[in-house]
Order: C-alpha cells, then structure tokens, then sequence
C-alpha cells in the first residue's frame, strides 16, 4: 500500500502523463482540476499527520525530562582529585555517582546506561564521570565490597573491579573480593592489607556523610552540573536508574548552557 508521499509523486506522474496523451483539451482541464483538488486534500492530510508525529514527540519527550533537585554550588566536589574518576579533568560538564554494590538499580544503570553515557559523553571529553560509595544500611554486603574497589582503586583497577562486583552481585564476599583481585593481577600483600586499613572505611564514611549533606537517600543518586572555577555550579541531583535518554537530555541542556556562555 503506498504512503501519502507515494500518492502525492502518483498523482503529479499522473498530470504529467495526462498532459502528453493526446485528448480534448476541455478533458485534459478537468483531468487536472481534480487532480489537483485530490493533491491539495492530500497535503492537509500530511499536515495533520506531521502535527500529530510532533505531539507524540513533544509527550515522549517531556516524559523523559529528568525530575531533579537543583543544589547549591559545589566546592571541591571532586575531592580534590581523590575519587575514581573518567574522563577529561577539564570537561565542561561533571557526573557524580553515587552507588551500592547491593543495589539493583545500581546494577540495572550500570548494565543498560551507563556504556552509552561513557561513550557519548565521557569518552568525547564532555563530562568528567566521578564516583563516591554510598552504601546503604540495609545492605550488609555493600560496604565490604565498597572497600574492595577502593583498595583496588590504589593499584590502578578500580573499574575492573568495579565491574567484577556489579557482575557477581550476589557473590559478594571475601572470597570473591580475593579472586578478582587475583584476576586482576594485583599485589594480594598490598590488597590485603588495604581491606584492613582504616583510612578507607573513614573515606566511605565520608562520601555518606557527603551524599547525606546533599539530601541524598537511596542509589543510584547523580549529582550532574557544569564546572567553572573548579566548582559544580549549581548541580542537579537526579535520583533513580533513569533511562539514556534522560541523562542525555539534561546533559545536553547543561551542554548548551555552556556553549551559550562561551
């Protein structure tokens, strides 16, 4: 069946093909009045039609305008380049995650958002993409593990790691903390003398204490605002493992607020 725009090209074809058959002239006029009645009828109807695809745009879209909470202005947001960290330093725009390794909207966000965002956005060198533990209460397994990537984090591994406990969710333990380190490669003396030390359980007390001060309650929770000065300028905090296309179009707004600036 042919579309509206496949009619449209029949109908002038058609004019065009009636105009060299030889025929009355007062048949060749009515021919074309017609056709040209049936064409502009089309037109409308293509004009509807484009009016409703943009509705429907207008409504998909706003569906996914992320629901945010506007925050003060962020000093030393990044800790003073201490956190696990992708990307240019010198993005324009930063990403702050905040995660569980017992979530599973942590899981679901790494799994099915998170790719697309690195590739977009943290490879191209337009967002700095940062990380800090908020493990929750009713987790038991969520801090050990956090402590494990940030021992792994010493050594350089942090993402591998990282990637190992989101995979193995349910496996958390000791022995598996143990046996992607060994995968990984690390010096086990250093690692284990990490998952003892104090100094990281104070730092993941800290990002709670951090993420708390911010209203932060569950994970995953993004903090995502454009940086200038070396601060985050009035970050948006974005709470739940919302779709790409969210990120991306709160991204892009900040993106464009900067172009505008410049």
């Amino acid at each position: 069946m042919l579309n509206l725009k496949q009619q449209s090209m029949v109908l002038m074809a058609s004019v065009i093909l009636a105009a060299c058959q030889p025929q009355s002239s007062e048949s060749l006029q009515e021919d074309i009045t017609s056709l040209k009645q049936e064409l502009s009828q089309l037109k409308k109807e293509l004009s509807r039609i484009g009016s409703q695809v943009t509705d429907i745009h207008n409504i998909a879209m706003s569906s996914q305008k992320p629901q945010f909470k506007t925050l003060p202005t962020q000093a030393n947001y990044n800790s003073n380049n201490n956190l696990p960290s992708l990307g240019a330093n010198d993005a324009p725009i930063a990403m702050i995650e905040f995660s569980d390794y017992q979530c599973p909207y942590c899981k679901r966000f790494i799994d099915k958002t998170f790719s697309q965002i690195k590739s977009r956005y943290i490879d191209t060198d337009k967002v700095h993409y940062l990380t800090r533990d908020f493990p929750l209460g009713f987790h038991p397994k969520a801090k050990s593990a956090a402590v494990a990537a940030n021992c792994s984090l010493q050594q350089d591994a942090y993402w591998q790691m990282r990637t190992s406990l989101f995979a193995n969710m349910n496996l958390l333990s000791s022995e598996l903390y143990l046996k992607s380190a060994q995968e990984l490669s690390l010096d086990m003396n250093k690692f284990n003398d990490c998952l003892s030390d104090h100094a990281i359980a104070v730092k993941i007390q800290q990002d709670i204490a951090y993420g708390s001060s911010l209203g932060i309650r569950g994970t995953p929770s993004f903090v995502i605002g454009r940086v200038e000065n070396g601060q985050l300028i009035n970050p948006k905090l974005v709470v739940g493992a919302q779709s790409y296309e969210t990120f991306a179009q709160l991204i892009d707004s900040l993106l464009n607020q900067t172009s505008t600036e410049d």
